[in-house]
């Protein structure tokens, strides 16, 4: 029967620690990914109100080919573009989608993708479902990514790279100005996540590749994250946009995303560039400089706290839960393979005295 056979796949997840289940917030919140507490937003909230009563859609009805194209994902795209930097943008429901429809659209059969070994699922998904050859390369390896490089360049007719600028697992920043020189050196093409970047970093949180040239440059923000919304915005070439308009089918055959969220999405990033964007941002670099002293990491908003075992991390996980800090378990597949982590999230709403009370508890728990 179909049902016991999942059941059986199901009891030998809970047989390796693997299983996993839906759980409601819990305790003060670090866990999220809501960086700067932008998702209860009192500005926000108007602005979804303000909207509604100015009649604007709740729902697209259609995709943006056919008649779900609305004047807020068009004001969205024109300003996206002009406030990052570059020709065009197109806006997406997320991230994982945005992301998907990008690797599955761009690179061809004649083409190659080098990513990096930590690199996003839906990154890697969008290269696995794709037609191009792929290389996977050992995590802010310069050195092999320029071997790839140089492998690939008489093998491809384009060559892309694709990297996260800060990787979402361990909280590090990938060295985004010498991979854009590679990708010039040798004519590739640099794909950049920027999903747990946007918002926080960068002159009014336009992300870690603010200072990069736009020429061969691709760059995702996401709106769910530290712009507490939702949504994926890709940011590129005109003639990039309007390829992944005419070829991507994931944008082509997927009702639009509603007209409010887009309408948010814009108005997120505006305030996430304004006085209280960098009121946010710098209580958040303070919390970060105090975890690095406390508890290492590389002083950016997301620590690893590597304990190994699945087992380990599970009751880690369950102990600073009861002591009333949200605080979840990261385990394989999501990671590597014995790096069973907790996943320790700062956002700019914790209080200071919260945050050394938390580490002084996962100091205890791991022993150190």
């Amino acid at each position: 029967m179909i049902d016991t056979a999942f059941q059986k796949k199901t009891a030998q997840l809970k047989t390796i620690n693997r299983y996993r289940e839906l759980s409601l917030p819990r305790g003060l919140d670090f866990s999220s990914n809501d960086y700067l507490g932008f998702k209860d937003h009192p500005a926000l909230k108007r602005a979804a109100l303000e909207a509604i009563e100015n009649g604007v859609g709740l729902g697209a009805g259609a995709s943006r080919l056919l008649r779900g194209n609305a004047p807020e994902h068009e004001a969205l795209e024109s300003f996206a573009a002009q406030h990052y930097g570059h020709e065009a943008a197109l806006f997406f429901a997320n991230g994982f989608i945005a992301n998907y429809a990008v690797f599955t659209t761009l690179p061809t059969r004649h083409d190659v993708v080098i990513y990096d070994a930590l690199v996003h699922a839906s990154v890697r998904d969008g290269i696995h479902a794709g037609a191009a050859k792929s290389i996977k390369i050992p995590h802010n390896d310069l050195n092999a990514f320029e071997d790839a490089l140089k492998r690939s360049r008489d093998q491809a007719q384009q060559i892309y790279i694709a990297v996260e600028s800060l990787y979402s697992m361990d909280g590090d920043i990938a060295p985004l100005e010498a991979l854009y020189a590679l990708a010039q050196q040798y004519g590739a093409i640099l794909i950049v996540d920027e999903a747990h970047s946007t918002g926080v970093y960068g002159d009014q949180g336009k992300g870690l590749c603010a200072g990069l040239p736009r020429d061969n440059l691709i760059v995702l923000h996401t709106c769910g994250k530290a712009l507490g919304v939702a949504g994926g915005i890709i940011t590129a070439d005109k003639s990039i946009i309007d390829y992944l308009i005419n070829a991507a089918r994931p944008f082509i055959y997927s009702t639009a995303p509603p007209p409010l969220q887009a309408h948010l999405a814009l108005k997120a990033i505006e305030f996430c560039a304004g006085t209280d964007g960098d009121q946010r941002r710098a209580r958040l670099q303070s919390l970060c400089r105090t975890a690095q002293q406390e508890i290492g990491g590389h002083g950016t908003q997301i620590i690893p706290v590597i304990l190994g075992a699945d087992e380990a991390a599970l009751m880690a996980a369950q102990k600073l839960q009861q002591a009333g800090y949200d605080i979840r378990a990261i385990r394989p597949p999501t990671v590597p393979e014995n790096t069973a982590r907790l996943r320790l999230s700062l956002n700019a709403d914790i209080r200071e005295s919260d945050l050394k009370a938390c580490l002084a508890q996962i100091q205890s728990l791991a022993g150190r």
